[in-house]
């Protein structure tokens, strides 16, 4: 059975705003290394997923993006949303598309705004998944160890153990747990049963399709459907009108909280969500005063606990200030105290209503 990365790409990254832009959004972006956030999701997977086989999911216009910005993809490699509906949509589609082109496959479902390392632990985790995924017929999920008692994640509770060596354990999903307060936070972060739901997925693609068709068969009926035009002249009206028909929902909610089919591998290498400015500083180096600088023409004087990022040729000076991101990218100069950024969405939404401000979004 053929290894597919199924890389889902079709988000904006609005809370990285004004570095990310509809024009060039969080995939296309150089965070935290010298490549791209997209670049760096293909490169962990290419040592065991042909290049013909990595299929990023995404909408027509962050397509063209992508192209320009990663020549080593082709139009093979995209699989294009009529309009973003949420993840089980996307999965799905993705499903479809291996079963309808290939007969079956191994999916390895990824997200671009990740940061894991070693590299080589998280390729041995996703191949001791795949090895379970296809020999036991479920549906397989990474679970991290918490590093820190974080209240911006979900987080998934170890039942029955499966399968155990020196260096995995496997365990069927007990509960799936929204996102915690502090006290609950820090309860999971100590009991040993709780690990991060990483949202990285494993599994064949004729099982997650089982699985859909049990928890959402309205999506799996249009995919059905989709799967029947593969191909042929009619596919992309088929999946136009089956995108305006389904709803929009996440593969958690939709079918892994539901199926009794899912496991966890507690996986066992650094990972973290790359989803706002306040994770750089979890990720990039600081100075003495636990500054972060990205980009060039910066100074700092009497700041601390503050991350500047300059993405153009003119100066940033701070003086006197502490707890800050402070932005410079292109025509717009942001400023938010880092209690703040949680609120990245209102900010936008309050920026989307004034008409003359859209050239800046």
């Amino acid at each position: 059975m053929e290894n597919f990365a199924i890389i889902l790409a079709g988000g904006k990254g609005e809370r990285f705003w004004p570095v990310s832009r509809e024009s060039k959004p969080k995939q296309l972006l150089k965070l935290i290394s010298d490549r791209t956030m997209l670049e760096e999701t293909i490169s962990r997977v290419e040592s065991f997923v042909k290049n013909e086989n990595i299929l990023v999911v995404t909408g027509h216009d962050l397509k063209k993006l992508m192209k320009k910005e990663t020549p080593a993809l082709k139009n093979e490699n995209f699989i294009i949303e009529p309009v973003g509906r949420n993840t089980a949509p996307a999965i799905g589609l993705a499903a479809a598309n291996i079963i309808g082109r290939f007969g079956d496959g191994l999916m390895f479902v990824l997200s671009t705004d990740h940061h894991i390392k070693p590299v080589g632990a998280f390729v041995k985790a996703l191949k001791k998944a795949g090895r379970f995924a296809v020999k036991e017929n479920r549906l397989v999920l990474l679970g991290i160890e918490p590093s820190r008692p974080e209240t911006g994640y979900g987080y998934i509770e170890m039942g029955r153990e499966i399968e155990k060596t020196k260096d995995y354990t496997i365990c069927d999903v007990a509960f799936f747990k929204e996102k915690p307060n502090r006290l609950k936070a820090q309860e999971y972060y100590l009991d040993s049963k709780h690990l991060w739901n990483s949202g990285i997925f494993i599994w064949k693609a004729s099982e997650i399709l089982k699985e859909i068709e049990k928890y959402l068969p309205g999506l799996h009926s249009e995919l059905k459907k989709y799967i029947t035009v593969i191909g042929t002249k009619k596919e992309k009206q088929v999946l136009r009108e089956a995108f305006e028909r389904i709803e929009a929902i996440s593969i958690d909610y939709g079918v892994l909280e539901k199926s009794d089919s899912v496991a966890v591998l507690h996986a066992k290498f650094t990972w973290d969500d790359v989803g706002s400015y306040a994770a750089l500083e979890r990720i990039l180096s600081k100075d003495r005063d636990g500054n972060i600088i990205a980009g060039d023409n910066t100074l700092f004087v009497d700041t601390y606990e503050t991350t500047i990022m300059n993405e153009t040729p003119g100066l940033v000076v701070t003086f006197g200030v502490s707890d800050l991101v402070v932005v410079r990218a292109e025509d717009v100069v942001f400023i938010v105290h880092k209690t703040r950024i949680p609120e990245m969405r209102e900010l936008l939404e309050k920026v989307k209503k004034r008409p003359e401000l859209e050239k800046y979004l």
